[in-house]
């Protein structure tokens, strides 16, 4: 392996030094920062005396006549101070001759031809101790063999926005006992879910994971939208890491897990768990992981509710905090004035022990401080500024360091929430500009102004191949994605737009596909919305009090803007894409006008009904109408919620009444399981219109055939059943149809209790094999899973390890 030494800090290459020497002597060796203690770096301290004193010069890529004079410089430092044996590592390249002349140079001190180590001797020590490089992972992960596949694997061809993220940030990642621990929970389940706050993390955890099974020979799958991406990357008999980032989206349950997507994804935990060849990683935000254990009932019942494969990533000690702080200054481009505004009186410290400290500000912190206008001196105030409000640094680059071009697009890219195409972007962009600038921008200009926003706000996947042949555009052209790269600046946004009035009417006038208006829709339905309560987004990235829910509402009087806007782009072709079966070809998503329609109208209801008219009602009742006599299938959850919505409108009763009967005689004609029975009943009874005689004849003749049914259902499924998930399923099913028809009141229904009894006894055979789970090491796992993590820098020193690294920042 070809090693990289240059995106190694000098803390980092002290500690490789310090545990190479380690390994080889068999001893305990000590750290200094550098400056201290006259200059030494490491040491062996035994028996009351120092017995081998190191110095390490950090040089990567450099020759000996480059680091000459600063050799020369520290032989003086360092002259008749140490009378014993003196060592030099250096991760310059040397000659023979080059360590002959530095032995001259150090004359001062016991310092022998074979205590001078380069960059060579340094690759020979780690081939002799494969466990330190291990340990010291930035070499591998920055290998040139790692990035000779990252940039030539299949891996680039289908995310070449993760690679690139990852070729960029690789220097900033930072080892830890969540990395350990999270080897350890794919070690033991093959599957790991890295849960934590926005920011903290968990993506860039995933992300050393995956460089980490790269460098072992795996192959890198990433999901894009729900568990059928994985699946169809399935190969036998190879080795595969998945990768599912953000599994439950990233704004709440608001982006809910396609049909049937839990179940989906519970059997296929399953099944990376019976194979020693698949490893699946996945990251989500904790509070939508609570929501999800409470909604989803599947996943209640999978390991994942258990806790035995989550890896709840909940905060970092203080010297972990230091060493993120630490990297993302040393590979910033800041000035040695701007960083000696953190070395004054230890301002550093201030900056490691606030309560809102948070990676992904530090980033922004040190990504944007070039850009803000400030003084290099101020800079130890701009960064705990920053922190002590997080929203003022959000605005100040949004207002202050970006283009009104740049601030347009991020809008527009915020509103469409996922991957958008390069053209679609750019016509969305055009049609926002036409109502609020009137400056409509060129397309080469919108790629320049990418470039710029490239990496800290936006993520550009080139060289996706499409197939929208209904726009045009046919199967293998190539195109490019585009998506905000941080999620924390749609939590900015939400709150930004929330209280614009004028950008709010901009956008819902501008919006040119309808997902944009959704998003606006979304947030103002808040608490409303599928009856979950709304989290803001920001509650974690900007630290409010854990515990407290805030819904994000648009300013009153915008509500009817955005209305109309739902309503103009209801039939609009979609934005989203989606890959095809078995193929890396994206296709433009269906539209939906049911699941569009129920948005609509929950958006009115929640307005007590006053922002619809009649024309526009009546269109929909008999889209409505069309959607269920069209159809082969029995009407969906979703139709019959629009059935209800709109059975509230009285200018619209007897359309709703006729397309129920049509609805509930189509699903009288395919009653095979309890669940067909329980949505005719629904149906039927719950729609909210009046009755018919054809209805009324048709809920008695239901109840009468549903008791013969059930009588004989279950014994005829406890055959069909291959799996204890499938009978709990069909035992869930029966037991809400019993409730549904009210049976269970009936004393003949006793038989059906019994026989659910059998089907529960079945499974409880089918989960035998638990009782072979050593009860200690099942409650440690479950311990270990639930409770919050607590990230421990695994090296020891000295002093304060926290001044002893930043004295090494100059």
């Amino acid at each position: 392996m070809s090693r990289n030494y240059t995106e190694l800090s000098p803390h980092d290459f002290e500690i490789l030094a310090r545990d190479l020497l380690q390994a080889e002597f068999k001893v305990r060796l000590e750290t200094f920062p550098q400056g201290r203690d006259g200059g030494v770096d490491v040491r062996l301290f035994r028996d009351g005396s120092e017995q081998i004193v190191i110095q390490c010069k950090h040089s990567p890529g450099k020759s000996f006549s480059q680091i000459k004079s600063q050799l020369e410089s520290e032989a003086k430092k360092v002259e008749g101070k140490f009378t014993t044996r003196y060592m030099l590592m250096t991760s310059a390249s040397l000659t023979r001759a080059n360590k002959q002349e530095i032995v001259r140079i150090f004359a001062g001190v016991h310092l022998e031809e074979g205590d001078v180590l380069g960059v060579n001797d340094i690759d020979n020590l780690l081939t002799r101790h494969p466990q330190v490089e291990t340990n010291n992972f930035k070499l591998w992960i920055t290998s040139s063999s790692v990035l000779e596949y990252l940039l030539n694997s299949e891996l680039y061809r289908r995310s070449s926005g993760l690679v690139e993220r990852i070729i960029k940030r690789r220097k900033l990642y930072v080892h830890s006992e969540a990395y350990a621990a999270s080897l350890d929970l794919i070690t033991k389940h093959h599957v790991c879910i890295i849960s934590g706050e926005p920011g903290i993390g968990k993506t860039t955890l995933a992300e050393t994971l995956l460089v980490k099974f790269i460098a072992d020979g795996w192959q890198v799958h990433m999901a894009s939208e729900d568990i059928a991406d994985i699946e169809r990357t399935w190969r036998p008999g190879e080795k595969q890491v998945f990768l599912y980032d953000d599994f439950l989206g990233q704004n709440s349950l608001l982006d809910n897990l396609n049909k049937n997507e839990d179940s989906r994804l519970a059997q296929f935990i399953d099944r990376i768990q019976a194979v020693d060849d698949k490893i699946l990683i996945m990251t989500t935000r904790e509070y939508i992981l609570q929501q999800a254990r409470q909604v989803y009932e599947r996943l209640q019942r999978s390991q994942l509710e258990a806790g035995k494969i989550v890896l709840n990533l909940a905060h970092y000690t203080r010297e972990q905090k230091a060493r993120i702080f630490y990297n993302h200054l040393y590979f910033a481009d800041l000035s040695e004035v701007a960083r000696r505004s953190l070395l004054h009186e230890r301002n550093y410290l201030e900056i490691v022990h606030h309560a809102n400290f948070n990676p992904r500000l530090i980033e922004l912190v040190t990504s944007n401080f070039h850009d803000s206008g400030c003084e290099d001196s101020s800079f130890f105030a701009y960064a705990l500024n920053a922190l002590n409000n997080p929203r003022d640094l959000w605005e100040r680059i949004f207002e202050s360091q970006l283009s009104s071009l740049e601030r347009h697009v991020l809008l527009v890219l915020a509103t469409v929430r996922e991957r958008i195409e390069l053209t679609d972007l750019h016509h969305a962009l055009n049609a926002y500009e036409a109502v609020a600038s009137g400056d409509p921008t060129s397309r080469h200009k919108l790629l320049l102004g990418l470039r710029k926003l490239q990496g800290t706000f936006v993520n550009v996947s080139t060289n996706v191949r499409l197939d929208d042949q209904p726009n045009g555009i046919h199967p293998e052209t190539f195109s490019t994605f585009v998506q905000l790269a941080n999620p924390s600046f749609i939590d900015y946004v939400s709150s930004y737009l929330s209280s614009h009035p004028a950008e709010i009417h901009y956008m819902a006038r501008g919006c040119l596909f309808y997902e944009q208006v959704e998003t606006l829709a979304h947030w103002e339905i808040g608490e409303s919305f599928e009856s979950l309560s709304f989290i803001s987004l920001m509650d974690g990235f900007f630290g409010r009090p854990r515990g407290r829910k805030q819904a994000v509402r648009l300013v009153p009087g915008q509500q009817k803007a955005v209305m109309q806007a739902l309503v103009r782009l209801a039939d609009s072709r979609s934005c989203f894409w989606s890959k095809g079966f078995n193929t890396n070809i994206w296709a433009r998503k269906a539209v939906s006008l049911q699941s569009r329609h129920l948005l609509i109208l929950m958006l009115d209801s929640k307005h007590d009904r006053t922002l619809l008219s009649e024309e526009v009602l009546v269109g929909m009742a008999a889209s409505m109408a069309r959607r269920i006599t069209e159809t082969r299938d029995n009407p969906s959850t979703g139709e019959i919620r629009v059935m209800r919505y709109l059975a509230k409108y009285p200018c619209v009763t007897e359309q709703v009444a006729s397309a129920r009967d049509e609805a509930g005689k189509k699903c009288m004609g395919s009653l095979h399981s309890p669940r067909h029975y329980q949505s005719a009943l629904s149906i039927l009874c719950d729609v909210g219109v009046r009755e018919t005689e054809w209805s009324r004849e048709a809920e008695n003749k239901l109840r009468k055939e549903f008791y013969d049914f059930a009588s004989s259902w279950d014994v005829e499924q406890a055959d069909n059943v291959n799996s204890a998930m499938e009978c709990e399923d069909s035992i869930e099913e029966l037991t809400d149809a019993l409730v549904a028809f009210d049976v269970e009141a009936d004393l003949e229904a006793q038989t059906l209790k019994a026989k659910l009894e059998m089907l529960q006894d079945e499974i409880a055979e089918d989960l035998d094999f638990d009782e072979e789970i050593d009860s200690d090491e099942e409650a440690g796992d479950q311990d270990r899973g639930n409770a919050p993590f607590s990230i421990q820098d695994p090296h020891t020193s000295t002093e304060d390890p926290v001044d002893d690294l930043f004295d090494t920042l100059l």
